[in-house]
């Protein structure tokens, strides 16, 4: 998997946690905004592999958030399902994650905000 020029913003958002589970930190970082690229995603790699290497946990598209807040030409929100290893869902609920149109590459939809 490898992401590539046009990707919709749901294609990033799925990409983004795919890859971290993958251990691929390199076509990761291609999800994220380019101004996102430094302290901010290197907290989101930490603490996504801590939960994937030690209480192996995955995470799996839930749905896409359609108010008229989160969901704009330039910016979306989703949601991913947080699951252990049995396959049930952990922690306080879905994991939020917002994509926008980064301006700084092209308009290319990347990650604004990750959760985990």
């Amino acid at each position: 998997m490898s992401v590539k020029p046009g990707l919709g913003p749901k294609e990033i958002a799925i990409l983004h946690y795919q890859l971290i589970m993958e251990n691929n930190k390199e076509e990761w970082l291609k999800t994220i905004m380019k101004s996102r690229i430094g302290i901010s995603s290197n907290q989101w790699w930490k603490t996504g592999r801590k939960y994937i290497d030690k209480k192996g946990w995955s995470y799996k598209f839930r749905h896409e958030d359609d108010r008229p807040m989160f969901h704009k030409k330039d910016s979306r929100k989703f949601f991913f399902y947080r699951l252990n290893e049995k396959g049930e869902e952990q922690g306080a609920g879905p994991v939020p994650i917002i994509i926008n149109k980064d301006p700084d590459n092209n308009d290319e939809w990347r990650v604004k905000v990750s959760s985990w």
